[in-house]
């Protein structure tokens, strides 16, 4: 039977399958569209787990803010190829699913509800290629009166980041300077990586990790036990000067430190400024 290309434009619009997907779905169905609807599902359950295993590292890293600005998320979505990933209904299937992820409180990956799922499954029929939701990170403001948050987008999408400071001693989040600082500090983060705030929230796991390849490399060197604890004391305090955020030289001015030139942002804004927490995603990185 002839297939009008309406059926396939109606078609296409409720499932986001291609033409020829579309047209042929149709045609098995005898035109049928709710029949072909389930048909292209079906389709795409099965084509979904044929490609669930080949690796996808490309992509866009997305933040999306709630309309009061009270709650922000930061979601990548992982597809296989660069040139899917810079399509316009890639970039828009992304920003859908930031939603799905902002509306329905998910602050983790694990804790994806169905309805993100069945976007994933149905968009890798679309795509034709896997399609994981790799990282997801979801902030509530901690102090609705003192919170602020920053956000910044690098590299068209290949690193994200998402800030939150804390105002205090009068400092206006409308202040020039401080605007100008939470741009700087987002900068940095994306630039250089940084794995917690200060020593007292860096991760204890990755901490004892290094510490004891240190350890290791250093009795290698066949030093004496007092000498081999203060090298690893000092590598571990370079260690975190490198991978805490107020311990990096800041990038502007490596003469200072991130804590120094926060200090100096704080004064010109006549008050404090203080970072809370911060969750950056690098396109693939697990």
């Amino acid at each position: 039977m002839a297939i009008s290309a309406q059926s396939v434009k109606e078609l296409r619009e409720k499932t986001g399958a291609g033409i020829m997907d579309c047209k042929k779905a149709l045609a098995e169905t005898s035109g049928d569209l709710d029949r072909a609807i389930k048909h292209l599902r079906e389709k795409g359950l099965a084509e979904a787990k044929k490609r669930s295993g080949r690796e996808a590292k490309e992509g866009i890293i997305t933040v999306i803010y709630s309309e009061d600005g009270n709650t922000v998320s930061i979601v990548e979505v992982n597809c296989e190829t660069d040139f899917v990933s810079r399509t316009d209904e890639y970039r828009e299937f992304v920003q859908n699913v930031a939603h799905s992820v902002l509306d329905n409180g998910v602050a983790d990956v694990q804790d994806l509800p169905d309805e993100i799922h069945t976007r994933v499954k149905e968009a890798v029929a679309s795509f034709g290629e896997n399609i994981l939701v790799r990282k997801v990170a979801r902030f509530t403001k901690s102090d609705e009166e003192r919170s602020v948050f920053q956000s910044y987008i690098h590299l068209n999408g290949r690193v994200g980041v998402i800030v939150e400071f804390l105002l205090e001693n009068g400092t206006h989040a409308e202040s020039e300077h401080f605007r100008e600082a939470a741009k700087n500090i987002a900068l940095q983060i994306a630039s250089m990586g940084p794995l917690a705030v200060s020593k007292d929230d860096f991760p204890q796991d990755v901490l004892e990790e290094q510490k004891d390849i240190f350890e290791k490399q250093a009795k290698e060197s066949g030093k004496p036990e007092n000498i081999i604890e203060k090298i690893v004391k000092g590598k571990i305090e370079k260690y975190l000067s490198e991978f805490t955020l107020e311990g990096q030289k800041y990038v502007k001015n490596s003469d200072i430190t991130v804590k120094k030139y926060l200090e100096e942002a704080g004064q010109k804004a006549e008050g404090k400024i203080e970072i809370k927490r911060f969750a950056r995603f690098k396109l693939g990185e697990e």
